[in-house]
């Protein structure tokens, strides 16, 4: 499928949009996919089964929300193994992340579930936009339906 972008500045960042319609057949066709291959990658994170079985089942909205009220997992941000630590992980790649941003490049809205406003995906971009004191943010926000 293909998609319609426009772009809109909101605060310091310039966001790349989708209309509502085109907002599930787009996070189906590429979150789920980024999902799936996390699953069989770390089968022990309970939060990516969640949101593969809500996600189909929500509707969704471009809405703009105060970043403040974006609530991240706390499981997730606290996830390590040997091998890995999230939130290490996270904070480089929001280094590289703000750098692009500060040059201009567009970026997505972050993926909401109203049901608690959870963040479901763009941890990344939250926590630019949490470092750069953004108080705005868009979003995809899916109610499960």
């Amino acid at each position: 499928m293909s998609y319609v972008w426009t772009y809109e500045k909101l605060g310091r960042f310039t966001y790349n949009l989708l209309s509502n319609e085109q907002i599930k057949p787009f996070l189906l066709e590429h979150i789920m996919a980024e999902w799936r291959t996390d699953a069989v990658e770390h089968p022990e994170q309970i939060w990516t089964r969640e949101w593969m079985a809500a996600l189909p089942r929500m509707r969704f909205d471009l809405e703009i929300l105060q970043v403040s009220d974006v609530q991240p997992r706390a499981d997730l941000m606290a996830f390590e193994t040997e091998e890995e630590n999230f939130y290490e992980d996270l904070v480089e790649r929001a280094i590289e992340r703000e750098t692009s941003l500060d040059r201009g490049v567009s970026t997505e809205p972050i993926l909401v579930n109203r049901n608690g406003c959870e963040l479901m995906d763009g941890y990344t971009r939250y926590l630019v936009f949490t470092r750069q004191g953004q108080d705005f943010t868009y979003a995809y926000v899916g109610t499960v339906e």
